[in-house]
């Protein structure tokens, strides 16, 4: 293909994938694609037919003054968009921008108009940036950066044909046919690829270099969030029931302290709301006070809720949540719910230990949930009665007027019972085995649904079993409460990961025991298996997966995972050295022993060899021993401190470097102590900022004490912190004595 041809198709493929990405982030109206559509292909034309599609402009073609008029008019029109149409700037500056290109397609004549259509197409891609967080973007802007590096090269070669040519940079581009432009060689095409691929690598080196502090400015303008039943103020019984064959994807969870495949088909309870008073037909929560939780460390929010007891013995669980826009403000997690740490301003907690954010966010947030799942201990699996708080007693064993048959079955279920955990049990079992799960079940259109199931209809699902074992335990005189949240049961193969959608919306059953806390347990049996796995559902598994890992990677690359990686790398590289050296050594001894057994089968007879090559030992021997030494010195030097101990002496080193600037050095000789008391003397504000640093220090790097990444996070800020002191006050003058 000639010079000429090649330039000028690499400038509209470049428009197009600006324009093509533009298009999928925001619905454009119809009119103006079709309208950008056209001047796309016109532009292609009068390269492939540059002959017929002059000679039939030239009949049509719209003078200079006009295309400023329509300049104008599309002005015009964007404040019209503004103020009456789309009433945002966004996509009223995004109508304006595709305007500007069409006019751009259309007067391609000049070397400055393809600099203008450069600076559109990457003005669209940027819009699109900010418009979107998905994947679909990751293959535009590859393409995007591949087809820009084509036309800056083609752009040069053609700026500096037209200058060989004498001719200025007001004359157009076709008009340059007496000195033929030279064709693209396969050598061209070559080199030009591998700067593609350099400058892809290069921007991706950044890309990881900067943490993201943002992602997708404007997606809230994009509509709602996923719409959610079962986690407001007050539920009606049957409400979850209609969402059970809803497929959207409300989150995905991780587990990174399992690892490996055993715990793949274990179903993940993942709680939302409780609900302590049932009224015949919903439930409400009649504790809606909540508190805000202390931000300790930074974005890390902790919570003990009433009526729960810590266990020594209780193994956290650990959980990172991607979560889908919703339209609740809850945030999710396996029971019982402790600590959640994410980028929130502020997290509230009710008094049944739901975490809540102060509304609901429209964007994705990823967060990391703790929680502990009490087990019932010893002595209340064998005790006779419970003594229950009064708080306990008070809210949650209320139940409303229900059918003396109700009673009398409650009764009749928990005779046998000799224990309190055994009633809990037999009314469990009972359910689990005399019902039959189903969801076509009109149960919102019943007077009394609780009867209806119990009694009559025995079919239901999920919020039917756990209200109809809450109401039945409270008969009997222990608490209960119901619970709605998700059961996770799609484990993905390929990301290794749960998968949560909407139709596993679920309720279930928390029962409290005074010493072990709330226990969880679910009456609902197991719903009808659904069908097996296919090709398709594993294609969806795998393109799901990549997401999560674009989001993780891409979208919410943060400065914590940036220090998670720089610190992998950091105990990979000494983790190289050591093994290194190691090698050397095995190999210098092997090389000793065989110029020793080299030389005895030289010089098999006779002392002048023997005592030669003792002495060639001893040489060998010697300087093996030197290089030796020499390497374990620097070895150790290198590795005498571990991990954790290099990255607080880093952060004590920064700190030292703030102090200096502002007049308080630390000499060689002093210890960290007198330091910190002559910080104490000189600049008390910043003492108690640097007493933690200190304290830290002293007790990872000379304590050999365990780092854990809360104390990581806690000395970064407080170094942060310090350093805003620093711009902010300067330290006390010294009193002369």
């Amino acid at each position: 293909m000639p010079l000429d041809q090649a330039f000028r198709l690499s400038s509209i493929l470049l428009a197009a994938a600006g324009f093509a990405s533009l298009t999928l982030a925001i619905a454009l109206p119809p009119w103006l694609l079709v309208l950008a559509g056209g001047a796309f292909a016109m532009a292609l034309l009068r390269i492939r037919h540059p002959a017929v599609i002059s000679d039939t402009m030239r009949h049509f073609r719209l003078s200079a003054l006009t295309w400023n008029i329509f300049l104008l008019l599309a002005f015009a029109g964007f404040w019209i968009d503004l103020l009456l149409i789309s009433r945002e700037v966004l996509p009223a500056g995004i109508h304006f921008l595709v305007l500007l290109l069409v006019n751009k397609l259309s007067n391609l004549d000049l070397r400055r108009d393809f600099l203008h259509l450069y600076a559109i197409s990457l003005i669209a891609l940027l819009a699109s940036a900010a418009l979107t967080s998905q994947i679909w973007y990751a293959p535009f802007f590859f393409v995007y950066l591949v087809i820009g590096v084509w036309t800056l090269l083609l752009y040069h070669l053609v700026h500096e044909q037209e200058e060989q040519a004498g001719l200025p940079d007001h004359v157009p581009p076709a008009t340059t046919a007496v000195t033929p432009f030279p064709r693209l060689t396969i050598r061209f095409f070559w080199t030009t690829n591998a700067i593609a691929a350099g400058a892809f690598g290069v921007t991706l080196l950044f890309f990881f270099s900067i943490p993201r502090v943002g992602a997708g400015f404007f997606q809230q303008d994009q509509g709602d969030g996923l719409r959610t039943t079962g986690f407001s103020e007050q539920v009606d019984l049957g409400v979850i029931g209609p969402v059970k064959q809803d497929p959207s994807i409300v989150m995905r969870v991780e587990l990174p302290d399992r690892v490996g495949h055993e715990f793949k088909q274990d179903p993940l309870y993942l709680r939302g709301v409780a609900y302590n008073r049932y009224d015949g037909k919903s439930w409400s929560n009649s504790l809606p006070q909540r508190r805000m939780l202390t931000e300790v460390p930074e974005g890390t929010f902790s919570l003990r809720a009433p009526g729960t007891k810590p266990q020594a013995l209780a193994r956290q669980l650990r959980q990172d949540i991607l979560l889908e826009p919703l339209d609740t403000a809850v945030l999710f997690g396996a029971p019982l719910l402790t600590t959640v740490k994410g980028q929130f301003l502020s997290v509230q907690a009710d008094l049944t230990g739901s975490f809540h954010l102060p509304y609901p966010l429209h964007t994705r947030i990823q967060y990391t949930a703790y929680s502990l799942s009490p087990q019932v201990n010893a002595t209340e699996r064998t005790a006779i009665a419970l003594l229950y708080p009064n708080f306990i007693l008070q809210h949650y064993l209320h139940t409303p007027a229900v059918n003396p048959q109700i009673v009398d079955l409650a009764r009749q279920l928990t005779q046998p019972a000799t224990t309190v955990m055994q009633a809990v049990s037999l009314i469990h079992t009972h359910l689990l085995t005399n019902y039959r799960y189903s969801l076509d079940v009109p149960s919102l259109q019943s007077a009394h649904p609780l009867e209806d199931f119990l009694l009559t209809r025995k079919t239901g699902y999920c919020e039917h079993y756990a209200t109809a074992m809450v109401v039945l335990l409270r008969t009997v005189g222990i608490p209960a409460r119901l619970v709605t949240g998700f059961l996770a049961t799609e484990w993905n193969e390929f990301g290794g990961y749960y998968t949560v959608r909407q139709r596993d919306a679920h309720a279930w059953v928390e029962v409290y025991f005074p010493q072990s806390g709330w226990i969880t347990m679910d009456p609902t049996p197991p719903a009808p298996s659904a069908m097996g796995s296919t090709w398709w559902l594993s294609a969806t598994s795998a393109m799901d997966s990549m997401r999560l890992k674009w989001d993780r990677l891409f979208v919410h690359y943060s400065a914590h995972d940036q220090f998670t990686v720089v610190q992998g790398i950091r105990e990979s590289g000494e983790a190289v050295r050591v093994g290194l050296s190691e090698t050397m050594s095995a190999l210098s001894a092997q090389a000793v022993a065989l110029t020793g057994r080299l030389m005895t089968a030289l010089t098999p007879t006779g002392i002048p060899h023997h005592a030669a090559s003792l002495l060639l030992l001893i040489a060998a021997a010697y300087l093996s021993i030197t290089l030796l030494r020499r390497c374990r010195n620097r070895r150790v030097q290198q590795s005498s401190f571990s991990a954790h101990q290099q990255t607080v002496i880093l952060l004590y080193t920064d700190m030292i470097h703030y102090c200096a600037r502002q007049g308080i050095t630390k000499p060689a000789s002093a210890t960290p102590q007198e330091f910190l008391h002559k910080i104490r003397e000189r600049w008390s504000e910043a003492w108690p900022i640097i007493d933690s640093v200190t304290q830290l220090y002293a007790r990872v790097r000379f304590g050999q004490a365990p780092l854990t990444v809360d104390e990581v996070t806690t000395a970064e800020h407080n170094v942060r912190r310090l350093r805003a002191l620093r711009q902010s006050a300067s330290p006390a003058p010294r009193l002369s004595r």
